[in-house]
C-alpha cells in the first residue's frame, strides 16, 4: 500500500537546545512550557539512532516552533509543522512506515519537520527527512519519503 498524503500540516524546525535541569531550581512548567506529548521512536532519529524517547513541547513564546525533547538524551529540536512554510507538502510513505507507526488511516498520522537556525540568522527546514507520528499511540518515526527527491533538504523559511 502506497500512501500519498497531502499534509495541511506544517513543517518542523529542529534546533539544538539544552534544557535547564531541574537541580538548577526551575522546571518546564515554571518556564511557560506546556506538558509535553510522549513519542516512541522504536529506531531513534537519524544521526541519533541510540535515543528512543522524546517528548514533543509546546512553548507559547515559540508559537507556532515546538521543542522535540530528548528524555533519555540531552538532545532537543525545535520542529514545526510543515504547513507553515510550504503549500501541498506531500509525503510518500512505505508500507513498511505505515505498519511500523500503526497507521489506520491518514488522520492518525502528524507532520513535523526539523529545522536548522543558521549564522546569518536564516531558518531552513528538512522536508527531505520528515518525521510522521502517530497521535494515537506516540509511536513516531523519521523517515526518508518514497518521494524524497522531490523534496528539499534545506527548506528557507521565509525569513
Amino acid at each position: 500500500m502506497l500512501c500519498h498524503w497531502q499534509n495541511d500540516c506544517r513543517a518542523m524546525l529542529t534546533i539544538e537546545h539544552k534544557q535547564q535541569k531541574e537541580a538548577e531550581g526551575t522546571t518546564p512548567t515554571d518556564c511557560g512550557l506546556k506538558p509535553g506529548l510522549p513519542l516512541h521512536f522504536a529506531y531513534g532519529l537519524l544521526g541519533f539512532e541510540a535515543n528512543k524517547q522524546f517528548e514533543l513541547i509546546s512553548d507559547d513564546e515559540l508559537n507556532p516552533f515546538q521543542w522535540l525533547n530528548g528524555i533519555d538524551a540531552d538532545q532537543s529540536f525545535l520542529v514545526i509543522q510543515p504547513a507553515f512554510a510550504v503549500e501541498n507538502y506531500t509525503v510518500e510513505l512505505s508500507d513498511d512506515d505505515v505498519v511500523m507507526l500503526g497507521l489506520q488511516n491518514q488522520a492518525d498520522a502528524v507532520v513535523i519537520c526539523i529545522a536548522t537556525y543558521h549564522p546569518n540568522e536564516s531558518v531552513t527546514i528538512n522536508l527531505k527527512g520528515p518525521i510522521i507520528y502517530n497521535h494515537q499511540t506516540g509511536e513516531a518515526r523519521q523517515i526518508v519519503p518514497l518521494n524524497a527527491a522531490d523534496l528539499s533538504l534545506s527548506h528557507p523559511m521565509g525569513n
